[in-house]
């Protein structure tokens, strides 16, 4: 029997699959034709890959160019030789340019026709088997991808990453489906609430940064721990019990001028378990545009009063503006939006020592709400968890110091290396050692601050009105202290009038303002201790600025507004019988005829000021 020599090439898609059955199919069929040299190359690799990632077919390629006898090749069907019309054309080039014949064994095709030519007939049926086999795969993939958006839509399936605050678990069928994870579902409510709420009092308006800080001092699991990790999780709409994805990806097999689209777009519903709800998310996404431009980013500076001055002209929030001028503090605040995209008018600034030493000022006059809150807000129970938050704040700069120290062991241990670029990896190392060491300043301002507010919770409150003195001098002589006393007392400053000569701030109380001791008999007692005529929220102030050695400060509860020419201001006296208006010049101020209406106080100086 003379020798015949051929190739049975044979391809599967998966892992799981087994090249058997088409082995012994193509066996039996090359036998029937007389072949009986045979040389099986199987291989598992996509029927959509490019032809130099064709494992298979680069091995067939390579043996028959070292042994020229097998000029014969065997596949079951086209698409066992690929299902991309471009790449089997490349293929069959290869082959007629060889003199390789092609058996396809289910359609009975053969390449070459029996005086070894390539006829017309044979090409078009080639073109057409090859269009067969890239139609039904996309026909495949068509309908794995719907059975598919119905299982994500059911809550089945769902691909990817595991989403923070779930399990992934089996479910009905076998098929993975997510259920809440107890603990970090907590995690997540907590977050969405401190973004929209704060995380208390006295931080209403959080950065994202406080709130990956924060989540450090609370055990929080390490995820949360990163500013990015934060802002997506804010951005999750999954986590109201849905979600339209948008995903987009590259197509492996675009090819300029060719049929296939450059990227991939999916468009799949999911359900997902429910951890927060709707209206919470919607609450969310707002605070997310609006904090973008609002939020005080300044890690240089703590600007005392941001956020809270509001420009009578575009609404806008003034900022800090710090400068140094001939070795004097010449910082002030002014309108954000002088200078940007949102142009405001508004050129006039005010300083900022003057104005954060007028409010904290105001603060103080009220002695005994001021003592009260330092006490409601110094609580002897809040001392453990600050313990707790400082221990995991100091074990995370630990953590720190280590990854520092095995990256720079890697450092020195690079010459060693000999597949690697230099430059990337002192590239990659001092990136990541940049990243680091902006994490660690921030705790390490964050363990300061935590260390304040222990000192002075471990303060006896026993004795009210002694315990505020030292809480004083140490709030005045920390900002980060200033600060949140500023966010727990006050809402909102508008600048009514500001020239060369006065000042008229109006400032809205979260609490109450401040008005003068007056004991009426129809008063009520206000946290148990002096009578106050009623609870306002918005308390006027007048700052006489005509000596600048020394500035006069006023004060009012009553409505005021400025009169036509300015010269002047309007008040309405509540505290007569008939609420009757009155008109007071600025140069008329200090008369005892309008104590009942104006009370003078005192400017202390923040000594940070000084």
């Amino acid at each position: 029997m003379s020798k015949k020599f051929a190739i049975l090439l044979v391809r599967v898609s998966t892992m799981g699959q087994s090249y058997d059955p088409q082995t012994e199919d193509l066996k039996k069929y090359a036998l029937s034709l007389g072949y009986n040299q045979l040389k099986i190359i199987e291989t598992k690799e996509s029927g959509l890959a490019d032809l130099d990632k064709k494992i298979g077919t680069n091995q067939l390629f390579s043996f028959i160019k070292d042994n020229p006898k097998y000029n014969v090749v065997f596949s079951t069907e086209i698409s066992r030789i690929g299902r991309r019309q471009s790449i089997l054309h490349q293929i069959k080039e290869w082959f007629v340019k060889n003199k390789i014949q092609l058996f396809v064994k289910d359609v009975g095709y053969s390449l070459f026709d029996e005086n070894g030519k390539v006829t017309i007939a044979g090409d078009m049926m080639f073109s057409l088997y090859g269009l067969f086999a890239e139609s039904e795969i996309k026909q495949k993939k068509d309908r794995f991808r719907r059975a598919k958006q119905s299982l994500m839509e059911m809550g089945y399936s769902i691909p990817g990453k595991l989403l923070f605050g779930y399990k992934r678990v089996k479910g009905e069928g076998d098929k993975n489906t997510y259920i809440l994870d107890p603990v970090n579902s907590k995690v997540v409510r907590t977050i969405f609430n401190w973004y929209i709420n704060g995380i208390d009092k006295s931080e209403k308006n959080v950065s994202i940064r406080r709130i990956s800080i924060e989540c450090v001092k609370k055990g929080f699991p390490k995820y949360t721990h990163s500013k990015r990790n934060v802002n997506k999780l804010l951005k999750e709409e999954g986590y109201t019990g849905e979600k339209i994805t948008n995903n987009k990806r590259k197509n492996i097999n675009y090819e300029v001028g060719g049929s296939e689209e450059k990227y991939f777009i999916t468009n799949n519903k999911i359900k997902y378990p429910i951890i927060i709800d709707k209206e919470t998310f919607k609450h969310a996404q707002s605070s997310l545009i609006e904090k973008n431009s609002k939020v005080d980013k300044s890690t240089k500076n703590i600007t005392l009063l941001s956020q809270l001055i509001k420009c009578e002209k575009c609404e806008s929030h003034y900022s800090g503006n710090y400068r140094i001028i001939n070795g004097h503090d010449r910082s002030s605040y002014r309108c954000s939006s002088r200078s940007g995209m949102k142009f405001c008018k508004n050129t006039k600034s005010i300083g900022m020592s003057l104005l954060d030493s007028v409010i904290w000022s105001l603060i103080k006059t009220d002695f005994y709400l001021l003592s009260k809150v330092i006490s409601n807000y110094n609580p002897n129970n809040e001392v453990e968890p600050l313990k707790n938050s400082l221990r995991l704040l100091e074990e995370r700069i630990t953590e720190i110091d280590v990854e520092v120290s095995s990256m720079s062991e890697s450092m020195k241990g690079f010459r060693n290396f000999k597949n690697i670029s230099g430059i990337e990896f002192i590239n990659t190392i001092n990136t990541k050692l940049q990243k680091l060491d902006k994490e660690r300043n921030r705790l390490e301002n964050q363990i300061s601050k935590v260390q304040i507010s222990l000192m002075s919770r471990e303060i006896d409150f026993n004795n009210l009105f002694s315990s505020v003195k030292p809480n004083l001098v140490l709030i005045e002589n920390s900002k980060e202290l200033l600060k949140r006393y500023f966010n727990l007392f006050i809402s909102k400053i508008n600048i009514v009038l500001q020239s060369s000569r006065y000042t008229i701030l109006e400032v809205n109380f979260n609490l109450h303002s401040h008005h003068p001791i007056t004991e009426l008999s129809t008063s009520k007692k206000i946290l148990g201790v002096r009578p106050v005529i009623e609870l306002k929220t918005k308390t006027w102030v007048i700052l006489d600025k005509r000596n600048t050695q020394h500035v006069d400060l006023y004060k009012t509860t009553e409505e005021l507004r400025l009169t036509k020419d300015k010269h002047g201001f309007i008040l309405t006296n509540s505290q007569s019988k008939r609420k009757k208006e009155v008109t007071i010049n600025f140069e008329d101020i200090k008369l005892p005829k309008y104590k009942d209406v104006i009370d003078q106080f005192q400017l202390y100086k923040l000594k940070m000021f000084s």
